[in-house]
């Protein structure tokens, strides 16, 4: 499960290319706003089949619902992350919401560029950590299940949408 990119946020859309290239199927967050939550739905297209209620919010118009348990890796936003895997998101809880769902078994991965990496995040008890994150710099692991430390990630090649 892949988030559809914000303007200033690192773009997904070379990772749902490359995934649909390996026969993956991609599934993102449509948003219900009046229940304030996420379901996953599968997408087959970057271009078609998205409105735009929210200026810049591409939210799917279609796509099949995905039981939580088929899902693999979910890979969320934030403003910004710290090194204990905490997450700052937008104040909607809705990626802390979904990641509580009992049926959710698949590991949580944040994606943000090196400089949305900070000292402290605030949180609360219904905050919930990613498991990972990936920035343009390293990956870093957080919990009892996390590889040797220290493990480094490639330089990636990293666009923002504004350039």
């Amino acid at each position: 499960m892949m988030y559809m990119s914000l303007p200033h946020e690192l773009d997904t859309s070379e990772a749902i290319l490359c995934a649909w290239q390996l026969g993956k199927t991609v599934v993102v967050p449509k948003v219900s706003w009046q229940q304030r939550h996420m379901i996953p739905v599968q997408i087959n297209s970057l271009e078609t089949g998205f409105s735009e209620e929210v200026p810049g919010l591409r939210n799917p118009t279609t796509g099949a619902p995905v039981p939580f348990e088929d899902i693999d890796m979910v890979v969320a936003p934030g403003l910004g992350f710290d090194r204990k895997g905490n997450r700052l998101g937008r104040g909607g809880s809705y990626y802390d919401r979904f990641f509580a769902n009992k049926e959710l078994k698949a590991p949580k991965c944040g994606f943000a560029f090196s400089e949305q990496v900070i000292e402290t995040v605030p949180v609360t008890e219904h905050d919930v950590p990613v498991d990972m994150l990936v920035t343009d710099e390293e990956v870093l692991y957080f919990g009892k299940d996390k590889p040797a430390s220290g493990v480094k990630a490639k330089k990636a090649r990293v666009s923002r949408q504004d350039k």
